[in-house]
């Protein structure tokens, strides 16, 4: 009888135990759960940021594309750039494709400090292909710029 008393007082600290442990862990999945969720709006809350600042940097792009402040292959290559960091309707996306393609059909020529290191003559090169290149798609990249200066901003 006393072995069967230490048994069952045994099992119920046992159990108590168990009990308390799986109170624990229920907690940490909890908690782990709450961070899990705040991580994932803060990181909802990031893109919708890094969104809008995209969208409003392709607005100004367009605009001073427009206002001819930038060449159509520079204007194209950021643009292209930016349109890979917006989260695009389809119609956006459309507008985005033509100055994807110039960013494209223009890459090969040296931008920054690669331009800067370039002979004259080179330069001289390079942009008359980029004009020529260039007056292929200026009807599109124009309209596509007026398109874009009214892009939401949501």
């Amino acid at each position: 009888m006393d072995f069967l008393v230490v048994a069952m007082l045994l099992a119920s600290v046992l159990s108590v135990g168990l009990a308390a442990y799986a109170l624990f862990l229920w907690q940490k999945l909890r908690t782990r759960q709450t961070e899990i969720e705040s991580a994932r709006e803060q990181l909802t809350e990031q893109l919708q940021v890094k969104n809008l600042d995209a969208r409003q940097s392709i607005q100004i792009i367009a605009r001073a594309l427009l206002q001819k402040d930038l060449t159509d292959t520079e204007a194209a290559m950021r643009i292209a750039f930016l349109s890979r960091q917006v989260t695009a309707t389809e119609a956006e996306l459309k507008q985005f494709t033509v100055f994807q393609q110039l960013a494209e059909a223009t890459a090969y020529i040296p931008i920054l400090d690669d331009w800067a290191m370039l002979e004259k003559s080179e330069k001289k090169r390079l942009n008359r292909e980029r004009t020529t290149i260039e007056a292929k798609y200026s009807e599109f990249i124009q309209a596509g710029a007026q398109q874009l200066i009214n892009i939401k901003l949501s």
